[in-house]
């Protein structure tokens, strides 16, 4: 198991039983805070008296001389007030604890309870935050720094104030000393011995901050903030570190990408003279190695060194700490137009920047010398390309404004595999996979042309693919347009989705009305607000990744929606179920009933505009219309939502999409998969949905604000390169496989440009998956070429 999330309101509680906390650990906290523990009987007259005569010269109450006992006692039942009332009843509880309890159950207690610093309840979550290690595991050095923070934890923290923890410590080995705990030889060795303390790191943002941020969401709501964050739950998930590690690296250097496509925005501060330099690259040398070592070496005489921390990993020299291809902040400290090159500093370490790791930069100007961009003095983000002989080649990056989200279920369970909702969780908390709700554009398509298979479309039906004028109360007249500003005729269905051609679609919604269509989207579980005109065509209604994510899954489910399983159970600490999801596995259960029939719901007559002044919008005739055709839907199974073999020919197109499409880029994945590429008007959005038999991913990009991406910034551009990158790791885990044909599917060739069926050895002759009783049945006799612009097999659409 890995943990990847922890939910605590500022606190860290682990309970470990008292046989389980190393002798060594209670001895120290007894000669630190109470050497009298095992004999007195709650409360120490000696200690009182110094206490008291303390308080008497400060005038006020500076010391406690609490025992043990004591302080379980104002931890457990009372209020940390200072005052005598509560220090008597502090007295009186201390003495019925004892006459109640054995001392071994009052140091349990204790040693669970008190307070180390940093959000630390007890030594074990103490040994965790400073050492990163079981209180079982602790050595005697370690062990006497805890025993030194009950009194001020904040005083005497190592991370905070590393000389007084160093001198608390050599305080409690002392008194171990001087209470026949440990020999002299153990204190001064103890004392003498460098300690790494670890940083405090939050490893809720190590892994998946997004999903964990949504499961913490969750809990608070079902079960409140008392039980989630008091109630020593555990979540559990299904999944591996892997997905969770490559879904992160895939959005990120996809945005970054796509950032400095947009242009070079200038470097993040300006320093102007050797002070301020100098001081600024001590910060980055001190950030690059603790991010790297993650803890701080603590000498004997109480001060950070920075080298020894790098000796005791094996590490000979900064250089050492660099990764390549790893991002740090550096600064420029000279220019050299001549040579094209820029000296950069990155902490202590040399580094140079050519002029090709600025050819990224087009905007604001194209760079032809570095002198362009940069000055002396400049902090700037530069990727490690090489590194050698204390120097590193280096190129110039920069760290993205633009947004986007990535979303992953495996279809066979509804597991979640990835959820990452923005680029960077610390910078923003709002996650973009379910909180977003954005025009889908084209990613809709896939909705579209699925309602219209319902309604009795084939691959090979034909839409005019002509211009088309619509009458607008509010804004005049509307005039549609593909994406390439083209017009293409007699245009199959097929064709219409693979190369994602506008009008086709407006017209296909048009004949099975707006208002079908939304009762069909809404039946796959897409709850949002549609616009109630021909609009909706274009995928003008905001959905969330999520919902457009679980309905893409819907197509490798055989037609069955699902609900994506974030966890798998939660416990309390007793190990009592809470909650337990289970996968639902019946993707694989295809059932086809023979006796649901309606009559066939298209014909050329059946097209209906919303607007009388529209222009017609022909559909001509495939060349059979099945007769009867329904969507076998059973009330038996209401997770079945769309036909089965509905599902299938969709994916089957979806391939296409892949083969000959849009999503072409997706062919170097090298694995059967499907899906649709997704662009909105003045390139806001882009999107890319897909999936294989066993991963549905949807990759999302955009800013916040909804400005443009920038010309040309489609879904193939900007989001299907994400995708790629994610699903090659996700697929990793899986066997290359095709998709299950369904019964009741059956496979004909026809040519791509007629839909009409030709003999296989026909030229562009293509086999397409058809609901059986719908393929075409007239035949073309002729073995003519097929214009190559219209067969999709060589020309590139971008959307």
């Amino acid at each position: 198991e890995t943990v990847i999330g922890e939910l605590f309101n500022e606190v860290r509680r682990y309970l470990v039983p008292y046989e389980k906390i190393p002798e060594k650990v209670t001895r120290a906290f007894i000669a630190a805070e109470d050497d009298q523990f095992f004999v007195h009987q709650g409360i120490n007259l000696a200690s009182m008296l110094r206490a008291a005569v303390a308080n008497f010269k400060a005038g006020r109450i500076a010391q406690g001389g609490s025992t043990i006992t004591q302080q379980v006692v104002k931890s457990l039942l009372l209020t940390s007030e200072k005052s005598f009332d509560r220090k008597i009843k502090e007295i009186i509880l201390a003495a019925r604890l004892e006459s109640n309890l054995k001392k071994e159950d009052i140091l349990y207690l204790y040693l669970n309870q008190i307070y180390l610093g940093h959000g630390a309840y007890g030594v074990q979550a103490a040994s965790m935050v400073y050492f990163n290690k079981d209180v079982s595991k602790l050595d005697l050095a370690e062990t006497a720094l805890l025993a030194g923070l009950p009194q001020a934890p904040g005083k005497y923290s190592p991370i905070i104030n590393s000389k007084r923890a160093k001198e608390r410590q050599n305080y409690v080995l002392r008194r171990m000393f001087e209470n026949k705990f440990i020999s002299q030889a153990e204190m001064l060795e103890a004392s003498a011995k460098p300690l790494k303390i670890y940083l405090n790191t939050n490893v809720n943002l190590k892994y998946a901050p997004y999903w964990v941020e949504h499961l913490r969401r969750y809990v608070i709501e079902k079960y409140g903030e008392k039980t989630t964050y008091e109630g020593g739950l555990k979540i559990f998930i299904q999944n591996r570190i892997e997905n969770l590690i490559s879904a992160k690296n895939a959005l990120q250097e996809g945005l970054r990408e796509l950032d400095k496509r947009v242009g070079y925005r200038g470097p993040g501060r300006h320093y102007k003279n050797l002070s301020e330099i100098e001081n600024a690259l001590a910060e980055i040398r001190i950030k690059f190695a603790e991010k790297k070592l993650n803890f701080k070496m603590l000498m004997p005489d109480g001060r950070f060194d920075f080298v020894e921390a790098m000796k005791s990993q094996g590490y000979k020299s900064d250089l050492d700490l660099l990764e390549k291809d790893e991002i740090y902040e550096a600064i420029v400290t000279s220019i050299d137009d001549t040579k094209k090159t820029v000296g950069v500093m990155i902490g202590a370490i040399k580094g140079e920047l050519p002029i090709t790791g600025l050819n990224w930069i087009k905007k604001p100007v194209v760079v032809k010398q570095p002198s362009q961009i940069l000055s002396k003095g400049d902090l700037i983000l530069v990727r490690i390309q090489n590194k050698a002989d204390h120097r590193v080649i280096v190129s110039l990056e920069q760290t993205p404004q633009v947004q986007g989200a990535i979303f992953s279920l495996e279809a066979k369970t509804g597991f979640v595999l990835a959820m990452v909702g923005g680029y960077d969780f610390e910078e923003s908390e709002f996650n973009r996979v379910v909180q977003a709700f954005r025009q889908p554009g084209s990613a809709f398509k896939p909705i579209i042309y699925s309602a219209a298979l319902e309604k009795g479309y084939t691959p090979a039906s034909i839409i005019v693919d002509s211009p088309i004028v619509y009458d607008n109360a509010e804004s005049g007249k509307w005039k549609p347009d593909n994406f390439e500003e083209k017009f293409y005729g007699d245009t199959t269905f097929r064709q219409a989705l693979i190369k994602s051609r506008n009008v086709p679609t407006i017209k296909i919604v048009q004949s099975i009305q707006v208002q079908a269509l939304i009762e069909f989207a809404k039946r796959l579980g897409l709850n949002t607000q549609f616009p109630m005109d021909l609009s909706v065509a274009l995928g003008s209604a905001g959905v969330s990744l999520f919902d457009l994510t679980k309905v893409f899954s819907i197509f490798p489910r055989f037609g069955r929606k699902i609900s994506p399983i974030f966890f798998t159970k939660i416990i309390d600490r007793n190990g009592k179920l809470l909650e337990e999801n289970k996968p639902d596995l019946m993707a694989n259960n295809i059932v086809i009933s023979s006796g649901l029939q309606i009559q066939n719901q298209v014909s050329p007559s059946s097209l209906v505009s919303p607007d009388p002044s529209a222009s017609p919008s022909p559909l001509a005739s495939p060349s059979v219309l099945p007769a009867n055709f329904a969507p076998n839907l059973t009330k038996e199974d209401p997770s079945l939502v769309m036909d089965p073999r509905v599902a299938y020919v969709m994916t089957h197109l979806m391939k296409e999409v892949i083969s000959f499409g849009t999503g072409h880029k997706a062919k170097s994945l090298g694995r059967t998969v499907a899906g649709k590429t997704g662009t909105t008007s003045e390139y806001v959005d882009a999107w890319f949905m897909g999936f294989s038999p066993d991963v549905v991913t949807g990759a999302w990009v955009g800013f916040d604000n909804q400005k443009t991406l920038g010309s040309f910034e489609t879904g193939a551009k900007a989001a299907l390169p994400i995708w790629l990158s994610y699903m090659k790791e996700a697929l990793k885990f899986y066997e290359e496989k095709d998709f299950t044909i369904p019964p009741g599917v059956t496979f004909v060739s026809i040519n791509p440009v007629s839909g009409k069926r030709v003999p296989p050895h026909f030229a562009h002759a293509i086999k397409e998956a058809f609901i059986e009783g719908t393929e075409p049945l007239e035949e073309e006799l002729r073995d003519e070429a097929t214009p190559q612009s219209q067969s999709g097999f060589l020309k590139e659409d971008i959307e």
